[in-house]
């Protein structure tokens, strides 16, 4: 029972579960379709969101594992504005994606992690966090000390290993989860189109369903949010790809420099913007910085925003000369960079980039794309 109403379906636990990861107007949806008939995304791929959230409403697993329609939602909003019984489908769609997570995931973490409420994550985090400052305060604390006192700043190879290695497990575990998915996806799916095509097709639909989209003032906002966290994340990403692959890279000061300052500065932009309008939303406010509230939209902003304001200290201090409160940001950034690899990069709403990615992929294979 939820609300007074039973679930009357083959796995009332799917229901239930759905309705505690974020989908409470779950059972409001009676099926009319509008979601899909106003969507823009349904002009351009063979999706049914009334279908994914039919599937939930029956309890039916399987269906539910391998639909990639969840995946294809990129929270424009028509369909909550549309509806006509006042359901917000998209925050339905955000709840089968946690689902869809939670059964994706061997280990049970994004169990815990989608299903526990703000204040045990964030306990969670803060217990890691903390592990982690006893490490570098600790036991490097000495290093660090010696290190500043040359004049200059390298980065202590030492100091990278517990998140090097914190990241290969994390990375070891998101791949074989994204492997998991990729089979739930694919099962039954015939592979009607070939790769190169298909890439274009994923790459033409991204820039036409994106660019109308920036037409649009609140999409708009929340396009370029999340581009900034992409533009921040990746170029980080390339940076450490550089430092282990071509260190001399980073002896031309003037381009190393300007792009660690443009992926510390988008970052926290993107990352600050959103979690700012969720803190102080008012009435003008627009609803989805209101419904997407759950415990995990929280924490996926939360996590990210402390290390990316370190790393940009850490240059900020070195260029005003003060090296020992580089370092010292440096040590930080590195203990905010343990619990975010540990619990968001590998069990949160950061590992929605990857099965996005798998759900447009098979889409793109198994014809779902119009004009196949």
């Amino acid at each position: 029972m939820v609300g007074g109403t039973e679930f009357i379906s083959i796995n009332p636990n799917v229901n239930r579960e759905v309705f505690k990861l974020g989908g409470k107007s779950l059972l409001e949806c009676y099926q009319c379709g509008s979601c899909t008939a106003v969507c823009p995304l349904s002009e351009e791929l063979d999706v049914s969101f009334r279908r994914a959230i039919r599937y939930t409403q029956l309890g039916v697993e399987e269906k539910i594992l391998g639909d990639i329609s969840p995946w294809s939602c990129n929270l424009h909003g028509d369909c909550t504005d549309s509806c006509p019984r006042g359901a917000s489908p998209s925050e339905i769609l955000a709840a089968i994606r946690r689902y869809q997570s939670i059964k994706y995931d061997w280990t049970g973490i994004t169990k815990w992690w989608n299903g526990s409420s703000f204040a045990s994550k964030l306990v969670g985090y803060l217990v890691i966090f903390g592990l982690s400052l006893l490490l570098y305060f600790g036991f490097f604390w000495q290093s660090i000390l010696a290190y500043a006192s040359t004049g200059k700043l390298v980065v202590l190879s030492e100091l990278l290993i517990p998140v090097a290695v914190v990241f290969v497990i994390s990375l070891a575990i998101l791949a074989s989860n994204g492997y998991r998915a990729y089979k739930f996806m694919i099962k039954d799916k015939k592979k009607e189109v070939g790769l190169v095509k298909s890439l274009k097709h994923i790459a033409s639909f991204f820039i036409k369903v994106e660019s109308d989209a920036m037409k649009v003032g609140h999409k708009r906002e929340r396009i370029l949010e999340h581009t900034l966290i992409l533009i921040g994340l990746g170029l980080f990403i390339l940076l450490g790809i550089l430092y282990v692959l071509v260190p001399k890279f980073f002896e031309f000061k003037v381009i190393s420099r300007l792009l660690i300052y443009v992926a510390s500065i988008t970052l926290v932009i993107g990352v600050g913007s959103p979690l700012m309008k969720r803190i102080t939303a008012g009435e003008k406010t627009h609803w989805y910085y209101k419904k997407f509230t759950h415990p995990t939209d929280w924490m996926s902003l939360i996590t990210l925003l402390p290390p990316a304001i370190m790393l940009l200290l850490v240059f900020v201090f070195y260029d005003l000369s003060m090296l020992s409160h580089a370092y010292i940001a440096f040590a930080l950034f590195l203990s905010f960079m343990i619990p975010f690899i540990l619990l968001e990069f590998a069990f949160g709403k950061h590992t929605h980039w990857l099965y996005k990615v798998i759900a447009y992929y098979v889409g793109a294979r198994t014809g779902y794309f119009r004009g196949d």
